[in-house]
């Protein structure tokens, strides 16, 4: 809501957007939708005697610099989301009540499809998603509330550090004030939870970089043991868990769709002497986000949330004969027509 009020048509059509309207009409359905969904839940928990928690300030300034940073957090959170109501499904033992949080589960995940292509990526990069447990979670959104307490603990929030590009291969490190050196990172592992893996992938935490053949989120924790965290809530040892999780997103290719919405990204257009034309969309290599310092009533959280995205087209690929030219949104909506046709 405060990102439809703050930013404007010709906002959105600097950061690339072939028309304003295109991300426009979604942000304000995404809004509607969660306004209602707020409302929906707070009347359950009391219809059924419980309490809604009160007196929350979430304070999301950092997140606003620009309509970029603002789609790339929104990205986030809404992934974050979606593990969320995942891992809040097991919570519950009703199942009139799992079905309706259901009943909002699937939007949230038309929500995250239209923020991975609005974000210039992939509509859908994986088969499956990821259940975070409430812990989980506010570590990775409890910096941005305030005053108030959930009674939840927090683990403690993982900061990526990345000056470039994170691809496949790409050595990772950390910030976190678990990782203060009183443990000895030789006995510390990172490890990757992605959707459709029965195990997270586990290096040791000196040599962690990006796996091979994964895309799409990755939620990555920092651990005691190198015994692979269960992809399932039941059986994850969480005990084990230093810091964590944060969360990167790895895009190899963008879809057609996101292309046509967002031509803008570093839009290239790369010919090889011959009646061959392609047309490659590179999405910002790296977005860091970072969230206001939180209140000491606050959740017991410290700002963390962050996010890397890195796309491959061919203009970074070096190929003898090929050139690479910049060219204009309208350019780039001209080659996407010519090509459909």
């Amino acid at each position: 809501m405060q990102a439809l009020q703050k930013f404007n048509l010709s906002d959105f059509t600097a950061a690339g957007f072939t028309s304003p309207q295109i991300p426009l009409q979604q942000f304000q359905a995404i809004a509607t939708d969660e306004s209602t969904h707020a409302t929906t839940l707070q009347l359950a928990i009391n219809a059924l005697g419980g309490e809604t928690i009160s007196g929350c300030t979430f304070d999301v300034s950092s997140l606003l610099t620009d309509v970029s940073t603002m789609v790339a957090a929104a990205r986030l959170v809404e992934n974050v989301g979606v593990s969320a109501y995942l891992g809040a499904l097991t919570l519950i033992n009703d199942t009139v009540l799992s079905t309706a949080a259901a009943t909002i589960m699937t939007v949230e995940a038309r929500h995250q499809t239209i923020l991975n292509l609005l974000s210039g990526a992939t509509a859908i990069p994986q088969a499956f998603d990821v259940a975070l447990n409430p812990s989980e979670i506010l570590a990775l959104t409890g910096g941005l509330i305030s005053g108030c307490s959930l009674g939840i603990p927090a683990n403690v929030p993982l900061q990526l550090n990345s000056s470039g590009p994170v691809l496949a291969g790409t050595e990772l490190n950390f910030t976190s004030t678990a990782l203060n050196g009183t443990l000895s990172s030789t006995n510390l592992s990172c490890q990757f939870l992605a959707g459709g893996l029965s195990a997270a992938i586990v290096q040791p935490l000196c040599e962690c970089s990006v796996p091979q053949n994964v895309t799409g989120p990755l939620y990555v924790f920092v651990t005691n043991s190198s015994q692979p965290l269960a992809n399932n809530i039941r059986d994850a040892a969480t005990g084990t868990i230093v810091a964590g999780p944060t969360l990167i997103f790895i895009d190899y290719q963008q879809d057609a769709l996101a292309m046509a919405a967002r031509p803008g990204l570093n839009s290239t257009v790369t010919t090889n002497g011959t009646s061959t034309t392609t047309a490659s969309f590179a999405a910002p290599t790296t977005i860091t986000l970072a969230s206001a310092t939180p209140s000491p009533s606050a959740v017991s959280a410290t700002p963390s949330l962050s996010t890397v995205s890195a796309t491959l087209s061919p203009s970074t690929v070096p190929a003898q004969g090929i050139v690479t030219t910049t060219i204009s949104p309208s350019q780039a909506s001209a080659i996407l027509a010519s090509m459909s046709a």
